[in-house]
């Protein structure tokens, strides 16, 4: 089962590539990180997928293309590009990975309706 699929990805970066296996390894990146969140059995995996999750998964794809461009014979200007690209996905990946979550991964969240909170002291 994929997380993703291609239609969820709108980046131009992928027109004319087959991604399948970049899918496929983003499913087992998404494992890993299930397993280091505690996540050991697969099955806990809530589907659909929680927005983060996916979002992880699909820059993920992005990185790792723009990764393997990097090292093909292309001109210097595509090289550059890829490799500005890479960067950026890179960021946004380890920024993503912050927030990502036991909770998302097994859509244990509690619910918080009708709960209430103050935050001020009333003096009077």
């Amino acid at each position: 089962m994929s997380f993703i699929t291609n239609s969820d990805i709108k980046s131009n970066l992928i027109h004319g590539f087959d991604i399948s296996d970049y899918i496929a390894e983003s499913d087992e990146e998404i494992y890993d990180v299930a397993e280091k969140l505690g996540i050991r059995d697969r099955t806990l995996i809530v589907t659909p997928i929680h927005y983060k999750i996916k979002r992880y998964a699909i820059v993920f794809v992005l990185m790792r293309l723009a990764q393997d461009k990097i090292g093909t014979n292309q001109p210097d200007s595509q090289v550059e590009k890829y490799r500005e690209l890479y960067a950026m996905y890179s960021d946004e990946l380890k920024y993503v990975y912050t927030q990502l979550t036991y909770e998302m991964f097994t859509g244990t969240v509690s619910s918080i309706t009708g709960r209430t909170s103050s935050s001020g002291l009333y003096r009077g």
